[in-house]
């Protein structure tokens, strides 16, 4: 089986160790890390080893080629299933699945077809170094007859974890992904018969999307503030990189939205030209509706950047909601290229638990 492994160091609630097997490769450029060591509330867990918990994931029964080539899944119409495992050893609680086909949000249900579809559902870690089995089903929400589309399967570590601004104020690290991709050959058309509305499509009370020349100013502050330290105009090409701050100042841990009727949230992404990703606004691990859809596509190109501008509506908001940003490469065929999850932040109102 090709799994992807993920070892968890306990240093400023920082994921700072990767190791992949199989066809899987560490991009050159990985998403900045969180910056708030005040806000870890883990601190306390470090063992001598400085590693908490390692944690692999893949599909159980993948097919390949007699060359070694690992093979798509067939896709023939109707509710598909694929069976699935993850093993957990060390310091986690449980493991959250995001699924994403071609870059876009994919509810599933697990093990009883009777279930109801979600966007993300919580395992229990099990058994120490244990794998654990598992199905998802799914009704593909895109996919035409002759297409070869990437399937990709994002972890999150403690999913059901979110600070209550008293003992912990920030997310450590829990709230960090590690993505699997495979893929689904469609030998029928996808044709959804769910719901794929989310639960906070009414969040966003203007949304403002648009392309944008990089500045020189862009990249010697704004990326650098982000934690993308020796980016240049000359080797901007070379990777991908984002962006995210609310009210104009990056926030690392949680925003208090009692004071402000409405908070403008930023987000930038730019880098290699010709590259495609599918970006998503998730609140609670649901994707959030962005222009009539859950997903927004963007196509980089050379000395541009992508800029979205969203105002929260906070009256619209609960006390306690998680927010992130989850860019997923499109059907590229490059398995280099890295899925992009910003910091998860909270999301509080004072008083309001």
């Amino acid at each position: 089986m090709r799994k992807r492994l993920i070892a968890v160091p306990l240093i400023c609630g920082a994921l700072l160790s990767l190791a992949a097997c199989g066809d899987y490769s560490i991009p050159d450029s990985p998403p900045p890390p969180s910056q708030s060591a005040d806000a870890n509330p883990f601190e306390a867990a470090e063992d001598e080893s400085g590693f908490l918990a390692t944690l692999t994931h893949g599909a159980a029964s993948p097919d390949f080629s007699e060359s070694g080539e690992r093979l798509p899944f067939a896709y023939d119409g109707g509710e598909f299933q694929l069976a699935y495992q993850y093993s957990v050893t060390g310091k986690l609680d449980a493991v959250g699945f995001l699924l994403f086909l071609d870059g876009k949000p994919q509810p599933y249900k697990v093990n009883d077809t009777s279930t109801e579809y979600e966007y993300c559902h919580s395992f229990a870690a099990g058994e120490e170094g244990k794998d654990q089995d598992f199905s998802f089903f799914f009704e593909p929400v895109t996919g035409s007859a002759g297409d070869t589309l990437t399937l990709t399967v994002v972890s999150i570590t403690n999913p059901d974890f979110q600070p209550d601004m008293e003992s912990t104020s920030g997310y450590g690290w829990y709230h960090k992904c590690l993505e699997y991709r495979t893929q689904l050959q469609f030998n029928e058309s996808a044709s959804p018969d769910i719901p794929f509305q989310a639960k906070a499509t009414d969040a966003f009370s203007n949304v403002n999307i648009q392309e944008e020349k990089i500045t020189s100013a862009y990249i010697v502050k704004t990326l650098r503030q982000n934690g993308w330290d020796g980016v240049t105009m000359d080797n901007l090409n070379q990777g991908v990189y984002y962006t995210a701050d609310f009210n104009d100042s990056i926030v690392f841990d949680n925003l208090c939205l009692s004071d402000s009727d409405e908070v403008a949230f930023r987000y930038t992404i730019c880098g290699i030209p010709g590259v495609e990703y599918d970006l998503s606004f998730f609140i609670d691990h649901q994707p959030v509706c962005l222009d009539n859809g859950l997903s927004y596509h963007v196509a980089l190109s050379k000395g541009n950047r992508w800029v979205f501008e969203i105002a929260f509506d906070t009256s619209k908001m609960d006390s306690f909601q998680t927010f992130y940003v989850m860019a997923v490469p499109k059907n590229s065929g490059n398995d280099v290229l890295p899925v992009l999850k910003s910091s998860s932040i909270l999301l509080y109102k004072e008083n309001e638990q």
